[in-house]
């Protein structure tokens, strides 16, 4: 009984959950984001970073969003990140909305996205 009932609570959360995609680690930050579909609402794309080193940093990174090979959207944040923090998408406000592609474009693959400049530097938090 205990497993016919714990076998759907797991699904919904792994549902729920998304798979967030490494991006690598930058200045001793890590970096990872996942595509979060509501349904019918647009596409998020969603940011997890983590600042894995000894001292709090400022962080400034851009994201190009491609269709088709080509640059269709630029993504910006710029936070500071204390040691040992994790923020992750929209729980932290870092995600974005993406205007110039469909949910179907990015779900068929035809939107890629690349960290394209990633800034880090050691700064206390305020």
């Amino acid at each position: 009984m205990k497993a016919s009932v714990l076998f759907p609570i797991l699904l919904l959360a792994s549902c729920a959950m998304p798979h967030y995609v490494s991006k690598g680690t930058h200045d001793g930050v890590e970096i990872a984001y996942a595509w979060n579909h509501p349904t019918g609402k647009p596409s998020e794309l969603l940011l997890r970073m983590k600042n894995t080193g000894t001292t709090d940093k400022h962080v400034e990174l851009a994201i190009d969003l491609y269709y088709q090979g080509r640059t269709v959207e630029t993504f910006e944040a710029d936070t500071c990140l204390p040691v040992g923090k994790l923020m992750v998408g929209k729980l932290n406000g870092i995600y974005f909305i993406p205007q110039r592609v469909t949910t179907e474009q990015i779900k068929d693959g035809s939107a890629e996205i690349d960290v394209t400049r990633t800034k880090a530097t050691d700064q206390g938090c305020p």
